[in-house]
């Protein structure tokens, strides 16, 4: 069943966004953290009402537990309204039954209904399992170049 995300429901929103980024970082890196590293880190990580824009939190449930994640983002920026899956993870003993799709599913309603003029997804080249999914969800690949920039917290002298 895939529903919003409850009052009281955060730890357990926080613990699968713990383990996306403990399996994401192999995608990226050497694996640096161990899980129990990035539960710690993410224990105090705000989730829902504590964010400020437009956030919704889907979930799946099976048997009364939670196994998986959408979290959905709108970010009005005056000249357009774009959607972006912030988080998404669904427990590997559970993935490739049709989960992922329904929580895809459920998003893209969520950005239809927002007035989204496009909405965005995040993924590694060497996740394919994700790559389908999103194509298979009618996400395009595009040519653009994203870039990062990390500021630091030391001021320049």
């Amino acid at each position: 069943m895939i529903r919003h995300m409850e009052p009281g429901e955060e730890d357990k929103v926080r613990r699968l966004i713990a383990q996306l980024s403990y399996e994401d970082q192999i995608l990226w890196r050497k694996q640096t953290k161990s899980l129990e590293e990035y539960l710690e880190e993410y224990s105090k990580m705000p989730v829902s009402k504590e964010i400020e824009g437009k956030n919704a939190i889907f979930v799946a449930e099976k048997d009364s537990k939670i196994i998986g994640l959408c979290w959905c983002t709108i970010v009005d920026r005056g000249v357009d309204r774009q959607g972006e899956i912030a988080e998404f993870y669904v427990e590997g003993e559970y993935r490739r039954k049709g989960i992922g799709k329904e929580l895809i599913e459920v998003a893209k309603q969520f950005f239809s209904n927002e007035k989204a003029e496009v909405a965005f997804v995040w993924t590694h080249h060497g996740n394919e399992a994700a790559i389908r999914l999103f194509r298979n969800a009618g996400f395009k690949g595009v040519t653009q170049l994203v870039m990062a920039f990390k500021p630091t917290d030391k001021t320049s002298e």
